[in-house]
């Protein structure tokens, strides 16, 4: 019987570095752009040498694919054991919503969709990168929400995707892409209540 080898030793003054790469690739990424971020410049603000920091993110899309991660990645670990399936989606869908929104308009992240937009008529990846390691998984949350509700019985959503991107859509025209694009926004609350109350009439059992 062959013995298994020890997994390798956690190495946190690598962590620390490759925290301070992604830190500087942020800083860089959200004040010059895409195309404008150099990768001498973030090895320089990070402390490091362009060959540590190409040891650790191979291509700038990599780079900026760890950046869009770690921005999400409040959003994603305080909901990474899912919706609770046991609770009704009358408290559910407001609770989410709210911290789905206080995420979306951090600073950064409103940095982040902007600069996205103004680079993907160059770099169309971005958009990729943004589904997969931000937008994409959570929306995966209320997706899964909602599969589980219809299969307890306590809605009526055969397409779970298709009931997700409805209802945040409903919500986020109201108070998202206002702020998005500077304008004044409105009260979240009764945005929020009257996009519930629409699904539950619509999916209600």
């Amino acid at each position: 019987m062959s013995i298994p080898s020890n997994p390798p030793a956690p190495n946190p003054r690598g962590d620390a570095k490759r925290q301070a790469i992604i830190a500087a690739a942020e800083r860089a990424f959200l004040g010059h752009g895409y195309a404008a971020a150099s990768m001498d410049a973030i090895a320089a603000d990070a402390g490091a040498s362009k060959r540590t920091v190409y040891n650790y993110f191979p291509s700038k899309r990599e780079l900026f694919q760890a950046m869009v991660a770690r921005l999400y990645a409040g959003l994603n670990e305080a909901e990474r054991g899912g919706l609770p399936a046991d609770e009704a989606p009358a408290e559910v869908l407001p609770r989410f919503t709210r911290t789905l929104l206080a995420h979306l308009r951090r600073p950064e992240i409103l940095g982040l969709l902007r600069l996205i937009i103004a680079e993907l008529p160059r770099f169309p990846e971005l958009g990729l990168v943004l589904h997969t390691e931000g937008k994409g998984p959570a929306v995966a949350l209320l997706e899964r929400y909602l599969a589980a509700q219809h299969a307890a019985g306590r809605l009526n959503v055969p397409d779970a995707w298709l009931a997700s991107a409805q209802f945040l859509g409903a919500v986020k025209e109201g108070v998202y892409w206002p702020a998005l694009l500077g304008l004044p926004v409105p009260d979240d609350e009764p945005v929020i209540a009257s996009a519930v109350a629409a699904f539950l009439k619509v999916h209600g059992v």
